[in-house]
């Protein structure tokens, strides 16, 4: 799954490097539309983000960069994956997913977007420390 987001980001146009490729990778391409669409506890837990993985990369690209030992050893990222925005709502059976797998675990919201609400008032205290403010119960009020 790491992989079939990092790839294109350093191989952009090379289809062959992309496992999510329909035409390289066909059965690979099956099985993570059924995932996506089939299985909720890979759909709304375990699937990885674009975002985090091109962080995680870029993370890494900079170290190896870092101690390249000539220009062309260096690695330069292509853009960030086509597949923009949250899964939910681009995901056909979204909401169907999310409340499957809701379904016994009363600690999650009914919705995703619920869930990001309590996700945001669980951490609230958290959040504002890493943003540098202290009392975050009065910087939410302002």
């Amino acid at each position: 799954e790491r992989y079939a987001e990092q790839l294109p980001m350093v191989y952009p146009n090379v289809d062959v490097l992309n496992p999510r490729s329909s035409d390289a990778y066909g059965e690979v391409w099956k099985w993570f539309l059924a995932m996506e669409r089939d299985v909720p506890a890979y759909a709304c837990a375990v699937m990885g983000d674009g975002r985090l993985w091109k962080r995680c990369l870029e993370e890494v690209v900079e170290l190896h960069n870092e101690r390249a030992a000539t220009e062309e050893e260096k690695v330069t990222l292509g853009p960030e994956p086509k597949r923009k925005g949250w899964w939910m709502k681009n995901n056909p059976k979204g909401l169907e997913l999310w409340k499957e797998y809701a379904e016994g675990r009363p600690w999650l919201g009914g919705t995703p977007e619920w869930e990001v609400a309590l996700f945001l008032i669980r951490n609230r205290e958290e959040i504002m420390k890493e943003c540098g403010v202290d009392g975050a119960d009065e910087a939410l009020r302002e």
